[in-house]
């Protein structure tokens, strides 16, 4: 029997075609937005998510070049800078047979990235007269000499123990360490001096820290140091503002701690006076 004309002998309706196309068109849209999630294009901070010691995301702005970048300025251009200015361009390789010795302060080389876990030996509350006792993931200093053979070391201790301890025994405890050290390795042994704080944290009583006591330990470090084999680097000066204190712009919040973007002007610093 033949069918009538016009009749749909699947039964779609004109509704039935509608939602459909509608479940299309919501499906495309939750993979496009699922595509540029993935890609990064959320317009999200790309900032790491953790500082040295605290788990709220540092609030700077994204660094101004990329870690490991070689990239010098133009020396006839306007933005050429000196020895003493801070610039970001280090270059990661330079430090892949460096160790760095320090604090909570020196953890952040590797949570940032900006170093390898293996060329840092750091924890929070270290100090010169425990570094060589010190165990860290069941690893002494020693131990950590011994097995990956630096050719540099840099070693920034004291922050923890300024205004607790007396500067003259503390800079002694570090010229100890590093006549230690010395005897464990043939590596050329940095000294950095601590960094500044901020007046706000100066005024804060959860800590003892001040600059006049930063400033005279830095000075006797660097004194005490002198007749031995390690080479000083003042650091301070190129983290400081024109008061001596810690320049806002690479402080973390507590006026201590570094935020992301003060490693790589660390870094940088530390191979123009290391080269």
């Amino acid at each position: 029997m033949a069918q009538k004309k016009g009749k749909n002998k699947f039964r779609i309706t004109p509704s039935m075609i509608f939602l459909n196309l509608l479940l299309v068109l919501i499906i495309c849209t939750v993979c496009f937005f699922t595509y540029n999630i993935i890609n990064g294009e959320d317009n999200t901070s790309s900032d790491p998510p953790f500082t040295a010691v605290t788990s709220a995301p540092p609030e700077t702005s994204a660094p101004a070049t990329t870690a490991g970048s070689t990239e010098k300025p133009d020396s006839n251009s306007s933005v050429a800078t000196s020895d003493n200015e801070p610039t970001l361009d280090f270059d990661k390789d330079y430090f892949s047979s460096s160790l760095f010795i320090g604090d909570s302060i020196s953890t952040g080389l590797s949570l940032y990235g900006f170093l390898d876990q293996q060329n840092v030996f750091a924890q929070q509350g270290l100090a010169p007269s425990t570094a060589l006792d010190a165990d860290i993931d069941g690893v002494t200093l020693s131990d950590k000499i011994a097995s990956f053979k630096p050719k540099k070391i840099f070693v920034m201790l004291g922050t923890n123990s300024v205004g607790y301890a007396d500067n003259e025994t503390l800079a002694g405890n570090m010229k100890e360490l590093v006549e230690k050290i010395s005897a464990l390795t043939k590596a050329k042994i940095y000294v950095v001096s601590i960094p500044p704080v901020t007046q706000e944290a100066e005024k804060s009583d959860e800590n003892a820290l001040t600059l006049k006591d930063i400033t005279d330990y830095n000075t006797k470090l660097k004194s005490a140091i002198s007749d031995t084999s390690a080479t000083f680097i003042d650091l301070n000066s190129i983290l400081s503002d024109k008061d001596g204190y810690f320049n806002a712009d690479y402080a973390e919040m507590d006026g201590i701690h570094f935020m992301g973007k003060t490693y790589e002007v660390m870094l940088s610093y530390l191979q123009k006076h290391s080269s």
